[in-house]
């Protein structure tokens, strides 16, 4: 029985090292997740439906990553900022409260780890979405 609390106690750690190291995904989800609901309640093939979803996502994600570290006027990346943090934070709130109802703890402190959540969520989606690199390092090569 020991084993296994250990064994929840590094899945849950995992999860929420997930959670922030995906939260600059979390608007581009949402807005391709909507597109693809909007377009199957209206009747759409689910070809259309998926490659519409996808394209969605992926150029929200590429066009917010590209405005919002480009020369762009500051009121225009601060939204672009603010858009993407808003949608990571609320991300993190939604997680950090059903982590706090798991764990069985009173109202007030389920309130309070979900805002803590939700706060260092919205940090890491700043963090990740501004963040110089956007792929994988590559080792420099030596001569």
């Amino acid at each position: 029985m020991t084993l296994m609390l250990i064994f929840g106690a590094i899945a849950a750690f995992y999860c929420l090292l997930l959670l922030f190291r995906c939260a600059t995904y979390a608007l581009p989800i949402f807005a391709g997740l909507g597109l693809a609901f909007t377009l199957r309640d209206h009747g759409f093939g689910w070809m259309v439906i998926l490659a519409a979803g996808l394209l969605a996502g992926v150029s929200i994600h590429a066009l917010g990553r590209h405005l919002a570290r480009g020369s762009a006027p500051l009121v225009l990346r601060l939204g672009v900022i603010l858009a993407f943090v808003g949608a990571a934070a609320a991300a993190g709130f939604q997680a950090g409260g059903a982590l706090a109802m798991l764990a069985d703890l009173d109202p007030w402190t389920q309130r309070g780890l979900s805002i803590l959540t939700a706060v260092v969520t919205g940090y890491a989606g700043w963090r990740d979405l501004l963040s110089p690199g956007g792929g994988i390092e590559q080792p420099a090569l030596h001569s």
